[in-house]
């Protein structure tokens, strides 16, 4: 055993120091009927370094914009000394809470069934401070609200549970929203706080725009737009986060807007969709993605199975999924890596995704090997669990278009956008500027040298990053400029590979 002493240990990341370039610069839209303090119908889009921020902006998960759900006992019989009520209420988490531990009724509050309910609320009341439930009384019902941040789990079931003892009685009606009782509504700000917090959790150096918008009637996701123009173009990766059930019609309709910022010189590699599974019984029904165009768009089906995540998944009775912090681990890659990377990507802390699930509240260890096979073939963006690690990691990082398309993954997407802004930058003073000829009409080599010049400095930096393994600028001298006024450079890029399959040949041998 070491001698006494006063040891130090270095932390690191503590100063925030910014991250070099750009590539982490992400967005996250939600679609929510509620608006953080923070933000306002005409200033919906804030910049973020932190959860600190976001909860300055109001995105907090206190669920303090829930509307928390009502029970009622009526109390009936002719009460009498020593009569007995006790409730209960089992949460979301499976927990029996004694709302009101056995209690008897003492003289003076058994004169008639209104003291009896009386005395019971109060002493409800006067158990708040430990379990969080109050309560009122109305002649003789106990009217019970619910604790805070069980959203819609109370509406359905039979969580409270009401048991009596001497010549009193007790009906119970549970939340439904009629006879006095109150359904519960979720918080709309608690789901956005923990894909926000998850974000963060996994690229603690993230750059963020956060948009809220109203849910619409129809989805066109202008506000894609809207968010890369307040951002300058500056967004690299985008997740979007809506309670509304999953069509994949919407992966197109995202594809589409997306094409047209690549128009616009403003391109957005990566848009990653999280919408309600809750109703899908069967994963396997899914639209196969393969048969898509939307090869920047993504599908996200994984969430969270025991911590916070499947908490608002009860609570909210809506898929939460593991939107956030997929996000955070594409801004965290490098734009040539996998996010499936296991020696890089482990999205466990022990507690948050450490319980793997689906967004339809399905179990990872309920799935067989074929049915994992079968859902990544579909290209979906899932969670899982390795034989022989503790970890949590990703099935791969597949956008919706075919497996055999040159942008079938997100890291493809995110490489050719990243030298396309490189490129776009260096040549665009280039443009209309004079091009030497030859005496045959052919392009000079002087001409030639110097475009091949400009274009590289950009490239040549993505090789010394290592987001490409090599490249290639060539320009053709014999292009017609003066009939067309156009010079075409074609660039060819060698990106890095990506060990998705890893065989070993293994046997036995008679010498080494």
């Amino acid at each position: 055993m070491a001698l006494n002493d006063v040891t130090f240990v270095k932390g690191q990341g503590g100063l925030g120091r910014p991250l070099a370039g750009e590539d982490h610069y992400s967005a996250i839209l939600f679609y929510s009927g509620t608006l953080p303090s923070g933000f306002s119908s005409s200033d919906r889009i804030k910049k973020v370094f932190s959860i600190e921020d976001a909860e300055d902006l109001g995105i907090v998960n206190t669920h303090s914009d829930e509307t928390s759900a009502v029970a009622k006992f009526a109390i009936g019989g002719t009460p009498a000394i020593g009569d007995t009520l006790k409730v209960t209420y089992t949460d979301s988490n499976g927990v029996v809470i004694d709302v009101l531990p056995t209690y008897s009724l003492v003289s003076g509050e058994e004169t008639t069934t209104t003291t009896a309910a009386a005395a019971y609320a109060a002493k409800i009341n006067a158990g708040t401070y430990s379990h969080g439930f109050t309560a009122t009384s109305a002649t003789a019902n106990v009217l019970v609200t619910t604790k805070t941040g069980e959203g819609v789990f109370p509406n359905s079931g039979t969580p409270y549970a009401g048991t009596v003892t001497g010549a009193n009685t007790v009906t119970v009606t549970q939340p439904t929203g009629s006879a006095s009782t109150v359904l519960g509504v979720a918080s709309q700000l608690a789901p956005m706080h923990y894909h926000i917090s998850e974000f963060f959790r996994i690229q603690p150096k993230g750059v963020l725009w956060v948009g809220v918008y109203a849910v619409p009637s129809t989805y066109t996701f202008s506000e894609i737009t809207t968010m890369q123009q307040f951002a300058l173009g500056a967004i690299r990766q985008m997740g979007i986060y809506s309670q509304a059930s999953y069509s994949s019609s919407r992966l197109t309709t995202i594809q589409t807007v997306l094409e047209s910022l690549d128009s616009d010189h403003m391109p957005i590699s990566s848009v990653l969709l999280a919408n309600d599974f809750k109703s899908v019984t069967d994963l396997s029904t899914l639209t196969n993605l393969q048969t898509l165009t939307a090869y920047k768009v993504s599908s996200i089906i994984g969430q969270d199975g025991a911590g916070v995540g499947f908490s608002l998944y009860k609570t909210t009775g809506k898929s939460i999924t593991c939107l956030g912090a997929t996000l955070g681990a594409v801004a965290l890659a490098t734009v040539s890596q996998d996010i499936a990377w296991k020696g890089k990507f482990n999205l466990s802390n022990g507690v948050e995704l450490d319980t793997v699930a689906f967004a339809n509240g399905d179990t990872f260890v309920s799935k067989s090997t074929s049915e994992l096979n079968y859902l990544n073939d579909l290209r979906y963006i899932f969670i899982l669990k390795n034989v022989g690690s503790s970890g949590t990691f990703f099935n791969d990082s597949h956008t919706s278009i075919s497996v055999s398309n040159d942008y079938a993954y997100i890291e493809n997407n995110r490489t050719i956008d990243k030298a396309i802004r490189g490129a776009y930058a260096s040549l665009l003073p280039e443009v209309a500027s004079p091009i030497q000829l030859n005496s045959n009409g052919t392009i000079s080599d002087v001409t030639i040298s110097h475009l091949e010049s400009v274009a590289k400095p950009n490239l040549d930096q993505m090789v010394r990053d290592g987001d490409l393994s090599a490249y290639s600028v060539t320009i053709s001298p014999t292009q017609d400029v003066l009939s067309t006024s156009k010079i075409i450079i074609a660039i060819g890029l060698l990106p890095k590979g990506v060990a998705r399959m890893i065989q070993v040949n293994i046997g036995f041998v008679t010498t080494i």
